[in-house]
């Protein structure tokens, strides 16, 4: 008998070890953004699949056409990030005020707003799918001027 309940128990202790549930979607946005107002590009990658899919405005990157959306796939999303971490973006995004709501269950949806009630004020909202707890796809999206 008791060598049967042994037996019965260990499928549980290994299920339950394997069952660890990834990040939701709002904590793993949390997590970046808190990576981003560090500057961490380390811990920033780190949030992000390796086949992740990043979708930026024109221009954000250096070289990249002023009149065409970014499309980052994989390891080149880091310049992206690179560049948000740079000595002339990091200001804002080191102060930016932002909220996150789920939007899904495997999505979340992060408002934002840089350098508020001044003439540089920007904002805008980005959206994110989480697969296994990274970031599959991310599409920034900023709102037109005042």
């Amino acid at each position: 008998m008791r060598t049967s309940l042994k037996i019965m128990a260990l499928p549980l202790a290994i299920g339950g070890a394997s069952a660890v549930a990834a990040a939701t979607p709002t904590q793993v946005v949390a997590h970046h953004v808190a990576a981003m107002k560090k500057g961490d590009l380390r811990a920033i990658m780190s949030d992000y699949a390796a086949n992740t899919i990043v979708i930026t405005p024109p221009g954000l990157v250096a070289g990249q056409p002023a009149r065409e959306a970014g499309v980052f796939v994989g390891a080149r999303a880091r310049a992206v990030f690179a560049t948000l971490t740079d000595k002339d973006h990091h200001p804002g995004v080191r102060t930016m005020q932002s909220s996150i709501a789920p939007a899904g269950p495997d999505v979340a949806r992060l408002r934002w707003v840089q350098f508020k009630g001044t003439p540089q004020q920007v904002s805008g909202e980005d959206i994110f799918v989480v697969r296994a707890g990274k970031i599959a796809y991310q599409a920034i999206l900023v709102d037109p001027p005042h």
